[in-house]
């Protein structure tokens, strides 16, 4: 089974490429559309990356991920290492350097050990979330300093190395409300991509456009308000990356099999940590934590300014009262611990744990 994990060196590899056949000028201009034609179906790509250029040139290809816990744990890096290891067999080596809980400052501090050691030929960067974590009194302008400092660090160890910035997805409730200006964090990615003229791919407009049309299935894909599990991953950001990096479309990142913010999440649930299972008890407790951390001024609901998504408000909002309960806010997530509790004896215990992957709920109430 393919895996990432932080800061290790990941072999993939993929299908043969096609041999490109040499055109004689002469009889480009009568054949080109039908060259057009006849390749776009069989390759199915988009504009692509000089990562994308390169492996199609037969090249050897080191990708860092470097950045949160957004990247961390993110089940994106798998699943884009999956679709490489279909398409370059043996061609290029992915890394996760990102880390939870991770900053710009950080990511200056560890830029030597969890990057420039691998000599990188494309990394992927994002820090604007966790910058724009408000009791850290970050400002803009330093977290653009970074930002650059990390880039030209970069730079300078490998002139030719592609950098690209993301900008991630959506948080709602508590983990928007303690970021009061993020939404100038990620700016400030945008603005210093298009000042450098380097790739941006922002997931913001795609989670935007679910939280709007569909907030529940939004809230099942990040059910912590913040971070994407599996299928959130799978259906909302690796589509885009897949698009953006210039893969061809016939990948399966469904045969990524990893599911670690689900492990990450259940593993601190537990409340007995010398029990390698978690409990329904211990489920219901880490969501009630997550509530009484959006519950700001502690009235025992969680209203609007608190929620911070209108849509998400209105579908968890049962009784139509203008506010959440604690039921309310409970009832969603029931759904996933019996999907994963397969045995249906109250606990998810450790083999089940290792069987997360295919098993995620629809987004209905209990």
């Amino acid at each position: 089974m393919l895996r990432v994990f932080h800061d290790h060196p990941f072999k993939i590899c993929t299908l043969s490429k096609m041999k490109r056949t040499t055109m004689n000028p002469f009889f480009l201009l009568s054949i080109a559309s039908v060259m057009m034609l006849a390749a776009l179906p069989l390759s199915a790509k988009q504009a692509s990356t000089q990562l994308v250029r390169n492996l199609d040139a037969g090249k050897q290809q080191t990708l860092v991920t470097f950045g949160t816990s957004l990247t961390a744990v993110g089940a994106w890096v798998d699943q884009i290492a999956t679709v490489l290891n279909q398409q370059y067999p043996g061609q290029c080596t992915v890394i996760n350097g990102a880390q939870g809980g991770a900053n710009s400052d950080w990511g200056v501090k560890s830029l030597d050990e969890k990057v420039l050691k691998h000599k990188p030929d494309t990394v992927l960067i994002e820090f604007a979330v966790n910058d724009a974590v408000s009791k850290r009194n970050t400002s803009v302008e330093h977290a653009r300093n970074n930002l650059n400092q990390i880039i030209d660090r970069i730079l300078a160890q490998n002139p030719q190395c592609e950098i690209i910035l993301q900008v991630m997805n959506v948080p709602v409730a508590h983990t928007r409300t303690g970021r009061t200006k993020l939404d100038a964090f990620n700016q400030m990615y945008r603005d210093v991509a298009k000042e450098r003229d380097y790739q941006l791919i922002d997931h913001w407009p795609n989670w935007k456009k679910l939280l709007n049309e569909d907030p529940l299935r939004f809230h099942t894909y990040n059910p912590d308000t913040i971070h994407p599990v599996r299928d959130g991953a799978l259906n909302v950001i690796t589509p885009h990356l897949i698009k953006e990096l210039g893969l061809a479309t016939t990948g399966h990142p469904e045969k990524s099999t990893a599911t670690p913010c689900w492990n990450y999440l259940l593993h601190v649930a537990r409340q007995d940590k010398k029990n390698p299972d978690t409990t329904r008890a211990d489920y219901d407790t880490y969501w009630e934590k997550s509530f009484n951390m959006s519950d700001l001024n502690k009235d025992g609901s969680v209203d609007a300014d608190e929620m911070q998504a209108d849509s998400l408000l209105k579908a968890l909002d049962t009784d139509q009262n203008g506010t959440v309960s604690l039921g309310e806010w409970l009832v969603v997530q029931g759904p996933q611990f019996k999907a994963f509790d397969k045995d249906n004896n109250g606990s998810i215990d450790k083999k089940e744990k290792t069987q997360l992957a295919g098993r995620a709920a629809v987004p209905v109430r209990e």
